[in-house]
């Protein structure tokens, strides 16, 4: 196996790149500090067409909802219980189901990573407490859309009468 000396950089990467730039840019604008969460949706939900990237888009938003749905009730109720720190560790197995089957009873089977992902950061955080879980989840769902939009912008943008790619 070696190295691939034919390989061109391609209008997906480009577009994936520029996506992620603009996150960035965004997120410094609104002196954001988390960048990670709309870069890492643009970067997944950039796909060969706009409607490819429209269904991956719903499929993550979908599930940072579900994940976040069920992360920050399952942190509420911890909170509420002695030895806190090992139960919320208990419950985050049974989150993890309950966010498959749910994804699953709605027919978005891709959502199920995505949305486990989610329970797995809020459960899993030093400092996780209900208001910041509640915090969290709805920074992420906007972050999501962020990069789901712009994923969704950048790749409408006809960048082959910009510049020649094969």
């Amino acid at each position: 196996m070696g190295l691939n000396r034919e390989y061109r950089i391609g209008l997906r990467a480009v577009k994936t790149a520029i996506a992620v730039a603009i996150c960035a840019l965004i997120s410094m604008f609104f002196n954001h500090e988390d960048i990670f969460c709309a870069c890492i949706a643009s970067v997944i939900c950039m796909e060969q067409t706009c409607e490819q990237t429209l269904d991956t888009g719903i499929n993550r938003f979908i599930g940072t909802m579900i994940g976040g749905l069920v992360g920050y009730v399952a942190l509420e109720l911890c909170c509420k219980l002695p030895y806190y720190e090992w139960i919320r560790i208990c419950v985050l197995p049974l989150c993890i189901l309950l966010v498959v089957y749910l994804c699953n009873l709605i027919n978005r089977k891709p959502s199920v990573s995505i949305g486990c992902v989610v329970v797995i950061v809020i459960l899993s955080r030093s400092s996780a407490n209900a208001s910041s879980a509640l915090t969290y989840v709805i920074q992420r769902v906007c972050d999501t859309l962020i990069g789901i939009a712009v994923a969704m912008i950048v790749n409408k943008i006809d960048f082959k009468k910009i510049y020649s790619f094969k």
